[in-house]
């Protein structure tokens, strides 16, 4: 028997005017970019970001003119996985006449998903492009749908679903739009101290902007072709490691510790594993480099790199030996902590599957009757939870080894079209070559898929492909 009987009918009509507001708000995002046209002169740019502005702003008013209905869960996913793509296709035409507008949506979309793959040269971009494509990131960081709700949505039920959808539900203050308002005031501090970190260690102040809007959203977009290869100084690279960490911490850990003391970091069981896995992955890999002393701080910053999402790089990808690469492929997969900017299956997930091991072999030897929970930390994983998260990870393995297929079969090497893969279902962006200027259209759609799917955690992304959401409607209408 078919549950599309059972289903109520999507609702069109709050899907549309919440995405009006969800316009709206894109309108307000491109201002920014056209003060900073402005004060480099350059003019033309600011006509498109301001004729943009206007434009979008104007059909999400529009769209929202109608009372908005309530926003179940279903309406909250579609409306989510329709903003990356409306903010992607917008932020595609602002990268005009830079780009074709297959390229400008690829940039934008590896911008608002944090993950940094680029086929664009920065060196060969105007300041004002280079400011909206950090933007991008910066906003893409804090998540559109969470910003949404706090300056946008009122107080309620409807809004903790789209916070729910972004960065995974966990209500600290009692209110929902307090709770958000929350992490957006820890995002707003990590930038404006590592503003300050980077300008202390000698960045000039429009390169200490884009660089910590890029780095604190784990993004990766960088003002300069050769990443922060581009600066030469221990002090540089060590102020990018620490701030890339800061962004894989889940950002409602940070308002915990305030309220708990510093020791609530000590106790988080993501961070201690995150440190853990930067530590063991950066030994492993400057073992890999020789054990010179040279090799070390590349090591070390690439391994920081993949296991935040960040994608940074110092070295070019392509030069480093095949182990090094094959090592850094499950670190972007695994990404960082629920909570934060990172992307990846997320160290809960992984940790939990980690210990599952230990659970089986403690299985086998009790007696049949036993009861063993599956626990992290002092709470037991329920069988539901277990499945959920099992549903994840193969739908997340299956999007991932096909993409690396279709790489694969494009003439790409096996090993760099896994990596490649990886790094765009990871939202990381290192890169090995593949992804470049002379990338089809169709890779580049392929790879846009795993940043979209992987940004959303693919739940978003597969009701809002799955016929039966639309199909419903029709049948019920």
């Amino acid at each position: 028997m078919s549950l599309a009987r059972y289903a109520s009918p999507l609702n069109y009509l709050a899907v549309v005017t919440h995405m009006g507001l969800v316009l709206r708000l894109l309108g307000l995002l491109f201002v920014p970019s056209v003060v900073v046209a402005l004060a480099f002169g350059e003019f033309e740019r600011a006509g498109l970001f301001a004729a943009l502005a206007l434009g979008v702003f104007a059909i999400g008013w529009l769209a929202s003119l109608a009372n908005r209905p309530a926003l179940e869960v279903r309406e909250a996913l579609v409306v989510t996985a329709l903003a990356y793509l409306a903010f992607s296709l917008a932020g595609g035409l602002a990268h005009l006449p830079e780009a074709p507008l297959i390229d400008g949506f690829f940039e934008s979309m590896s911008g608002f998903t944090t993950t940094g793959l680029s086929t664009l040269d920065p060196a060969l971009l105007p300041k004002s492009l280079l400011f909206f494509r950090a933007s991008t990131q910066w906003v893409g960081g804090a998540g559109i749908i969470v910003i949404a709700l706090v300056v946008l949505f009122g107080p309620g039920r409807a809004p903790f679903k789209l916070y729910a959808a972004e960065f995974g539900g966990e209500n600290l203050v009692g209110s929902v739009v307090a709770t958000a308002r929350v992490v957006i005031k820890v995002y707003l501090g990590l930038t404006a101290l590592g503003y300050v970190v980077f300008l202390a260690v000698g960045m000039a102040p429009f390169d200490a902007l884009l660089n910590i809007m890029t780095t604190v959203s784990t993004g990766g977009f960088s003002p300069f072709t050769d990443s922060v290869g581009h600066y030469q100084g221990i002090r540089f690279h060590v102020a990018f490691m620490v701030f890339m960490i800061l962004g894989a911490v889940s950002f409602p850990l940070y308002y915990l510790a305030l309220r708990e003391g510093p020791r609530r970091f000590l106790a988080d069981i993501q961070l201690r594993w995150l440190l853990a896995i930067v530590v063991l992955a950066g030994v492993a890999m400057f073992g890999i480099l020789g054990w010179g002393v040279s090799a070390a701080l590349p090591a070390f910053f690439q391994a920081t790199s993949a296991a935040s999402g960040t994608g940074f790089s110092t070295v070019d990808i392509s030069s480093l030996p095949e182990t090094m690469r094959l090592a850094m492929i499950p670190l972007m997969l695994i990404g960082g902590s629920v909570g934060s900017t990172a992307g990846g299956i997320k160290l809960l997930r992984f940790i939990i599957l980690a210990k599952l091991g230990t659970w089986m072999v403690t299985r086998a030897l009790l007696p049949q009757e036993a009861q063993v929970p599956v626990k992290y930390g002092n709470d037991t994983v329920s069988d539901g939870e277990l499945k959920e998260m099992f549903a994840f990870v193969a739908l997340f393995a299956a999007i991932f080894f096909g993409s690396a297929m279709l790489l694969a079969l494009a003439g790409f090497p096996v090993l760099d079209a896994l990596f490649e893969s990886a790094s765009a279902a990871g939202t990381v962006g290192l890169s090995t070559g593949i992804t470049s200027p002379d990338l089809s259209s169709w890779a580049k759609l392929v790879l846009s898929f795993q940043m979209w799917a992987g940004r959303l955690e693919v739940l978003a992304v597969l009701v809002f492909l799955y016929p039966g959401t639309w199909k419903w409607a029709r049948r019920r209408g």
